[in-house]
């Protein structure tokens, strides 16, 4: 499962490490620093659409690049995404205005679709 010195995972098993991870990068845990910025640098929107030939591939070559980097001496940071926090209090003037909001958008559908 790894190589390159038995420091980083192989390529295969760092891009389904990204691309399984990719829809909630708030509770992941990396492997290694290096799985998750090739995610980073690859993008995890394309991750998650899972184009496994064309995806696999550019995923491969950029974590190469990132392993070549970390054994160069360079580190990476990881972004601390905090995971939604449901419940929170909305007040009443801001529920009012997404209630407006809102409306005024359905109403602009159904106008575009009479049409």
């Amino acid at each position: 499962m790894y190589d390159l010195f038995d420091e980083f995972p192989t390529a295969d098993a760092a891009y389904f490490e990204a691309a399984n991870n990719a829809h909630d990068l708030a509770h992941w845990k990396p492997s290694h620093d290096a799985v998750y910025e090739a995610g980073k640098r690859v993008g995890f929107s394309k991750l998650r659409r899972r184009d496994t030939g064309a995806g696999k591939r550019a995923f491969a070559k950029v974590y190469k690049d990132v392993c070549k980097a970390w054994m160069r001496g360079e580190r990476f940071k990881r972004d601390v995404i905090q995971p939604k926090q449901y419940g929170e209090k909305i007040s009443e003037s801001e529920l009012l205005r997404r209630r407006v909001f809102g409306r005024e958008k359905v109403n602009q559908l159904r106008e575009a679709l009479r049409s």
